[in-house]
């Protein structure tokens, strides 16, 4: 039994060292640092405007003069 926690311990460990290994054949390219800036700060000004809209119909009035 004690054969057998120390195989998988070995494994285990041998497994989560190969996970950490990251060719430069394989990897893709990473974005320039503009386009990520675009990117991302268009989807934070979409997400605020979302949050305006939603806001905004939630509180709106009633328009009933009673």
């Amino acid at each position: 039994m004690r054969r057998l926690v120390a195989a998988s311990a070995l494994l285990a460990l041998d497994a989560a060292a190969a996970w950490g290994d990251h060719p430069g054949a394989s990897r893709s390219e990473g974005w320039s640092p503009l386009t990520a800036a675009l990117v991302y700060g268009g989807l934070a000004l979409l997400a605020g405007m979302l949050v305006i809209v939603i806001v905004t119909l939630l509180t709106r009035r009633s328009d009933d003069p009673s």
